[in-house]
């Protein structure tokens, strides 16, 4: 099978259940990556046994959080290439070959992506149709060059967000990249692809290849289950931005203040209708 020169890395705690299947994915690519890393991030199951019987070579680190899980695999890497996959994620099989083509037309793209769906209980409950993909764009007015490999987005500003933002399981990412914009970013509990995608994003090009690739489960042990966390990061890593803005894409802050802050008014309303509907007439 062919073989492109990328390292995979995979951040994994107590993720028996669902590890075999992303490898699995992994295995079943029409283009093959060149080396698997587990990142065992002090599981107490079989976690690393089972991604070790599957060829992925085991990282050890001892529960200090997910991005520190990350940056330990990638500092390990070989490949001049990267990808990232949760390890309850799983890739369609041509998803690294559809990137790899990506890459050979825009060789100075710094970041790959695509688009994802999301399952629950076997069934697809959000998915980037064409329909959906179209509407995305719909009066974007930066520069994007469009053939029939990708999109290709020389630059992004505040326009291009919050249309799209790549995610860990779909993104392809230049190793030199990494020693440009820094690791991610270990004090940030959640949302720290957030974060660090959009300092890549700040200074290099991006390929995104405008097919569903990637399947993301939804369950109830999940790390982005915890609102509460996702919520405060959210806010710090705005704040943050906004204390930064030479790190990010021109916009990209004041962009997501606006969007959090419209999001969590919505979700204010919605708590205050539910609580009248459930306090007795008087």
């Amino acid at each position: 099978m062919p073989q492109a020169p990328v390292s995979l890395v995979i951040p994994a705690l107590n993720a028996g259940r669902y590890i075999a299947a992303a490898l699995r994915s992994v295995h079943e690519q029409t283009l093959s990556v060149s080396e698997i890393l587990v990142v065992d991030n002090g599981s107490s199951d079989r976690t690393a046994e089972i991604a070790a019987e599957h060829g992925a070579t085991i990282v050890e680190e001892k529960q200090r959080g997910l991005s520190r899980a990350r940056n330990a695999g990638l500092r390990k890497c070989k490949q001049p290439w990267i990808a990232l996959l949760d390890s309850d994620d799983l890739w369609d099989s041509r998803k690294l070959e559809h990137q790899w083509r990506a890459v050979e037309s825009h060789p100075d793209a710094g970041l790959v992506a695509c688009y994802f769906r999301v399952t629950e209980n076997d069934k697809v409950i959000l998915e980037d149709t064409d329909e959906v993909a179209a509407k995305r764009w719909e009066g974007y007015q930066g520069p994007r060059q469009r053939d029939s490999v990708c999109s290709y987005f020389p630059r992004v500003e505040a326009d291009f967000f919050p249309r799209f933002l790549p995610s860990c399981s779909d993104a392809l990412i230049r190793r030199d990249v990494l020693e440009a914009v820094g690791l991610f970013d270990e004090s940030f509990a959640y949302n720290e692809d957030f974060e660090f995608f959009m300092r890549v994003l700040a200074r290099f090009p991006l390929a995104l290849v405008e097919k569903t690739l990637i399947s993301c489960l939804r369950h109830d042990q999940k790390h982005s289950s915890n609102i509460e966390g996702m919520r405060d990061a959210n806010f710090a890593i705005v704040n943050h931005m906004l204390k930064n803005p030479e790190r990010y894409p021109p916009g990209a802050p004041e962009v997501y203040r606006d969007r959090l802050k419209k999001h969590f008014l919505t979700v204010e309303r919605a708590l205050h209708e539910t609580r009248s509907k459930q306090s007795p007439s008087g």
